[in-house]
């Protein structure tokens, strides 16, 4: 994710996460956040290059973590 305009499109993406997630039912925020990780990962995931920029490399990993984690939770 060398290009500026990637950037801008993970981190408003990620914004828009927070700002659903602070919106939604508390009854639905799990699922609602399992899908959101899952499309922020899907996503950025083959553009973050961890050398060029680190921090967009461990927001996605740590998307799929997070994401992974409420997959199993709920199996």
């Amino acid at each position: 994710m060398s290009d500026s305009t990637d950037q801008v499109h993970l981190w408003n993406y990620a914004l828009q996460v927070a700002e659903t997630l602070e919106a939604c039912p508390s009854a639905n925020a799990k699922t609602i956040l399992r899908e959101q990780m899952g499309t922020l990962k899907e996503a950025f995931s083959d553009s973050v290059d961890p050398v060029e920029n680190y921090e967009a490399f461990v927001l996605v990993k740590l998307c799929a973590a997070v994401e992974q984690v409420l997959i199993d939770e709920s199996a």
